[in-house]
């Protein structure tokens, strides 16, 4: 690192302080209307999704959806915008990052009082103090010493690289992963992932959205079923592999990223090891995908050519490639890729300049026709069709605020650093890079800016579904883009520090890893997480370490016997969608190589009412397994029985099935 590289370090480090007092002073006047809401949120409307399970919908009502959504929702367009403003207009002090993190910390403590209505005049006091606070601030100077160029050697990948890696593969790697399978058994999300949209592949012609619901993405049944192998058991396992895999792979990638970013291999692997460690909730792993890196698996490279172009904005080669990525992941997990698709636009249309429109047209047009094109190599002319286009957008909308109105929760626990420092120093890194794109700085410079601005906003993006929920490995996954920034940040400000004072302060932040993975806990959701929960998974890691302890799969798949797979095969035709009524549904089908005839899999545990009566009402029969009546408390359970008894009558039984014909 020469001279200029370390002044540059030092206007980096003083220019986030600027960011830092624009972002809290922010973060004080959502929250100043956040509790002004509270007070009024008796006369507001109240906007709930009835979900089923495990949800307070009383408490729920009562906590207007408004007044989260005016929070957070105001926060992070407003605390970006307010950064920029304040490095494009402030040259005459620099702020305190002290007295900004003083700020933040009132305001939260404000929060969590204003939770409860007999402390609201607590709130306000603290609030008022914050105001003080941000006022001093305004008048403040951060002390940045001028220090000699330290030494520091380039960034290279080496055979030493290969130890970190091989660590993570033995800290992942099942040692046996049907026992890992056979504990998740039949959990749901499992299923609406990957494997039911690719049942529907066993017939021909079948589109998303037209035909059946895959609310994650519309390619994900595509995708899985060439690789899903033949009956249940091979598709349950595969998924599970699956999940291993892509997290292995992002978290590989996030290693090598990190490596870059703070030029330190045993600080990137701890941090990244973590962060895998964390995934690890329950006694059940890898069960669904969508508490996995798997619903992002181009975050790194995505982030990284997205960087490349912020490098070079002249040459659209990498725009390009990035608004690829972006398509491919549109239809692997829609929601992901419109966070892709909003990040590159935004980058596009400031890097090198701004306001650049035509760049950023380039990217979104580019991404459309990738998209357009994939979807017609999948699914032919249909997936021209506007209602699929609205269909594969609907879920975001029934799925994507399922949690919008539950009961906001500011605590004093594991959570704290969820509901808003990640998202305070994303936000900071939004405004700072907005500004520093615009300037002159070196292509090295420009890349690493581009690659924290689209790291940041796609981590404001992913935190917002599940910021001040129950703590949930979900969380842990979504913070990966948002702790990658942060590193990077300690990295600047830590790099002026002698030696032994780095060391001292690692030391202290490993043992502070160490105790959160060995303690971190949540009273609402008692479940273990961390090295507690991992110390269940059978790692190659603890391989020998441990004794061998088969799994059991789940009594339900005993009843999939070769009785009941030829009784369907030779009531149905290869090709045909054949409707099963079962908790196994899906195992049924997978068994006999059938298309399920029902909207969405698996079907008693739909996650909307709506599908209940698609599937059926075009039914003229269908094959009922009788366990189905022993668990009549699912309203889903209920619907199919009545309808069973008022429109079907049983024709044929063999083994654990009944085939139901349609009553004429």
């Amino acid at each position: 690192m020469g001279f200029r590289d370390w002044n540059a370090l030092v206007q980096q480090t003083r220019e986030y302080s600027i960011a830092a007092r624009a972002v809290v002073a922010a973060l004080l006047g959502c929250a100043a209307a956040y509790v002004a809401l509270l007070l009024l949120k008796d006369y507001l409307p109240a906007f709930q999704w009835n979900f089923d399970d495990g949800f307070d919908l009383s408490a729920a009502q009562k906590n207007c959806d408004v007044c989260k959504k005016a929070f957070y929702g105001s926060f992070f367009l407003c605390a970006p915008i307010a950064a920029a403003a304040a490095l494009y207009t402030s040259h005459r002090s620099s702020g305190s990052v002290t007295l900004s993190t003083i700020t933040a910390g009132l305001v939260y403590l404000a929060l969590y009082a204003a939770s409860d209505r007999s402390r609201f005049w607590i709130a306000l006091i603290i609030l008022a103090i914050a105001a003080v606070t941000v006022g001093i601030n305004r008048r403040a100077n951060t002390y940045f010493p001028s220090i000699e160029s330290p030494t520091d050697a380039p960034f290279a990948v080496g055979l030493i690289d290969l130890l970190p890696v091989a660590f993570l593969v033995l800290l992942l790697v099942p040692s046996d992963l049907e026992r890992v399978t056979s504990v998740v058994q039949n959990e749901s999300h499992k299923v609406s992932y990957f494997i039911g949209p690719a049942l529907y592949d066993y017939a021909s012609g079948l589109v998303p959205g037209l035909d059946y619901h895959s609310h994650y993405g519309p390619a994900l049944g595509r995708f899985f079923h060439p690789i899903m192998g033949d009956g249940w058991k091979s598709a349950a396992m595969r998924v599970v592999e699956l999940n291993i895999a892509i997290t292995l792979a992002v978290y590989v990638q996030a290693y090598f990223l990190l490596t870059y970013l703070i030029r330190s291999r045993l600080a990137a692997i701890c941090l990244v090891a973590a962060l895998a460690v964390l995934a690890f909730s329950t006694t059940n792993h890898f069960y669904s995908p969508s508490a996995y890196p798997t619903r992002f698996p181009l975050l790194i490279v995505f982030a990284l050519a997205i960087g490349l172009h912020c490098a070079d904005p002249k040459r659209p080669g990498w725009l390009i490639a990035s608004a690829i990525m972006c398509a491919v992941s549109l239809l692997w997990q829609t929601e992901i890729g419109l966070f892709f698709f909003v990040t590159g636009i935004f980058v596009a249309a400031i890097a090198g300049g701004f306001p650049n429109y035509r760049k950023a047209l380039v990217f979104a047009i580019t991404t459309t026709l990738a998209a357009t094109l994939l979807c017609l190599l999948l699914f032919g002319s249909r997936a021209l069709s506007l209602t699929f286009l609205i269909e594969c957008f609907r879920p975001l909308v029934l799925y994507g605020t399922g949690w919008g109105s539950s009961p906001i929760k500011w605590t004093l626990s594991w959570s704290v650093i969820y509901n808003l420092p990640l998202q305070i120093v994303g936000c900071i890194t939004v405004g700072w890079a907005s500004i520093r794109l615009s300037r002159a700085d070196s292509a090295r410079d420009r890349f690493v800016t581009g690659i924290l601005l689209a790291l940041s906003m796609i981590g404001i993006a992913l935190m917002i579904k599940w910021v001040n929920r129950t703590l949930d490995a979900v969380w842990h996954q979504n913070a990966l883009p948002l702790a990658i920034v942060t590193a990077w940040w300690a990295h600047q400000f830590s790099a002026g520090w002698r030696p032994a004072s780095r060391r001292t302060a690692g030391a202290m932040a490993l043992v502070a890893a160490i105790a959160a993975l060995l303690f971190v806990q949540d009273k609402i959701n008692p479940h273990p997480y961390g090295l507690r929960s991992y110390a269940n998974y059978p790692s190659l890691l603890r391989w020998p370490f441990m004794s061998p302890s088969p799994g059991a799969w789940q009594e339900d798949f005993g009843r999939i016997t070769e009785t009941e797979t030829k009784f369907i095969q030779d009531n149905s035709k290869p090709g045909e969608r054949v409707l099963v009524i079962a908790f196994m549904d899906w195992a049924y089908l997978a068994q006999a190589h059938r298309a399920p005839k029902a909207y969405f899999m698996p079907l008693l545990v739909a996650f909307d009412e709506h599908f209940v009566g698609p599937s059926m009402d075009d039914a003229d029969r269908l094959f009922y397994d009788n366990i189905v009546e022993t668990r009549p408390k699912s309203p889903r359970v209920r619907e199919v029985l009545e309808r069973i008894k008022k429109d079907f009558v049983p024709v044929q039984t063999k083994g654990n099935l009944t085939l139901y014909e349609r009553r004429h």
